[in-house]
C-alpha cells in the first residue's frame, strides 16, 4: 500500500501500487545515486514490461514509499532489493514530477559504494557502472527516463554547490 499525496504534498489517503499507476495518483518515491571512488555513478536500463518508460536508464535504484514507511528507509530497501546494497544513505534534496503518466513527491539520497551488485531482473535488464560525461550522453541521447534527465540535472547543481 502507498500514500496518496495532493498538490501540497500532504498525504490523503493510501491505496494500492495499482490503482496509483492506472489513476496517475501523485505518491511518494525515493531515489538513491550511486557512486563510486572512481568517479563513476552506477546507471541500470528497466525491464521492457515497466508501464513508465520501459527500457529506459536509470540512476541507482528507487522506487514507490510504503505506506507508513520514511524516505530513508524506502531508499535503503529499494537500495537493497534491486541492486543488491546493503548500506547508509545521505538525503541530498527534494524532487518533484509530472508527466502524462506519473506523478511523484520523492527525495532523493546518495550513496558510495565499492563492492559487487546484484541487480533483480525483475526491475532491470542491466546496469554498469559509467563516468558522469557517459550519464550526460546518456540523457541527451534519449534513452534515459525524462524524471532521471531532471534529478540528474538537479544533482550536479548540487555537486557544482557542495
Amino acid at each position: 500500500m502507498n500514500e496518496v499525496l495532493d498538490e501540497k504534498n500532504r498525504v490523503i489517503g493510501i491505496t494500492t501500487r495499482t490503482e496509483i499507476k492506472e489513476r496517475r495518483l501523485k505518491h511518494k518515491a525515493a531515489f538513491v545515486i550511486l557512486t563510486n571512488s572512481l568517479g563513476q555513478i552506477y546507471v541500470a536500463q528497466r525491464t521492457a514490461d515497466k508501464k513508465n518508460y520501459p527500457l529506459m536508464w536509470v540512476l541507482g535504484s528507487g522506487g514507490a514509499v510504503r505506506a507508513g514507511e520514511s524516505f530513508e528507509e524506502a531508499a535503503k530497501r529499494e537500495l537493497n532489493e534491486e541492486l543488491g546494497v546493503k548500506n547508509d544513505v545521505k538525503f541530498i534534496f527534494d524532487f518533484n514530477f509530472e508527466s502524462p503518466t506519473i506523478s511523484y513527491w520523492a527525495q532523493v539520497f546518495s550513496a558510495t559504494w565499492e563492492g559487487g551488485i546484484r541487480i533483480d531482473k525483475r526491475e532491470y535488464v542491466q546496469g554498469k557502472w559509467i563516468t558522469f560525461d557517459e550519464v550526460e550522453a546518456l540523457g541527451a541521447s534519449g534513452v534515459m527516463s525524462p524524471d532521471t534527465r531532471e534529478y540528474f540535472q538537479k544533482y550536479l547543481e548540487y555537486l557544482n554547490k557542495n
